[in-house]
């Protein structure tokens, strides 16, 4: 089956991720999209006076906040998927999730030019980039103009 994650950084982007995951399950209704949403720790010195549950509800509820506008446009156009929060550094975490879940593409936005993207600076798609290079399983998907190319 082919795996898809669909990482949604804040809910400006979620639109363009959300059409382009419509795109790539019109093409292979047999795909399998995971919208995930990694929410960065606080710092211990914010998170010492919160409980672990007060915490991880508030970390599900920043996520789903950010995943709502991706979920409706994919509920509208009939694209099943599944909703994921996790915490972590973000560019890390979504490429351990696309290895443990074995995505083939990762939607990532357009690669800039730009030397810290070169060096894995950057955007987070810059950062999955740089991270995926060494891992032939995965591509990142790139979304220029609302078509999908996988990259390596």
């Amino acid at each position: 089956m082919n795996e898809i994650v669909v990482p949604i950084v804040s809910a400006s982007d979620a639109a363009w991720a959300a059409n382009e995951a419509v795109s790539l399950h019109r093409s292979d209704p047999s795909a399998r999209i995971h919208l995930l949403n990694v929410q960065r720790p606080l710092p211990k010195h914010v998170s010492q006076f919160f409980n672990r549950n007060d915490l991880r509800t508030f970390h599900y509820e920043s996520g789903m906040r950010a995943l709502e506008p991706a979920m409706r446009i994919l509920d509208d156009a009939g694209v099943p998927h599944e909703v994921h929060v996790l915490v972590g550094h973000p560019a890390e975490t979504i490429v351990r999730f696309a290895e443990d879940h074995d995505c083939r593409h990762i939607v990532v936005d357009e690669p800039s030019l730009g030397v810290l993207s070169m060096l894995g600076l950057g955007s987070i798609g810059s950062q999955v980039r740089h991270l995926i290079q060494a891992h032939a399983r995965v591509a990142a998907a790139t979304a220029p103009s609302g078509s999908m190319a996988p990259r390596a």
